[in-house]
């Protein structure tokens, strides 16, 4: 046990010397050379590929709230008709139906 809680230790000061400082934190943060990203340029056929997957998740989502407008619509229309021409009152007729 003891070698164990040994090489805990070890793991431990080896770890905090391999931290980096507040002031190293501050520069990364901010954005000096050594934290710029560098990306390997994009082909045209990638960035057309890109934006017309983007373009089919715009028309998906698009096409699903229409859809959701529309059932809700419907529905709501479907209980006023219901409502206002078919049901019959029991003897009276609440104020919000009388014309």
């Amino acid at each position: 046990m003891s070698g164990f809680l040994s090489h805990a230790n070890n793991v431990i000061r080896n770890n905090k010397r391999k931290r980096i400082n507040k002031l190293e934190r501050v520069e990364r943060y901010i954005g000096t050379e050594s934290s710029e990203a560098v990306y390997k340029e994009a082909s045209q056929y990638t960035l057309n590929k890109v934006r017309d997957e983007v373009q089919e998740q715009q028309r998906k989502a698009r096409r699903k709230t229409i859809l959701v407008f529309t059932i809700t619509g419907i529905i709501l229309i479907a209980v006023m008709y219901y409502f206002l021409f078919v049901h019959k009152f029991s003897k009276e007729v609440p104020l919000i139906f009388q014309f």
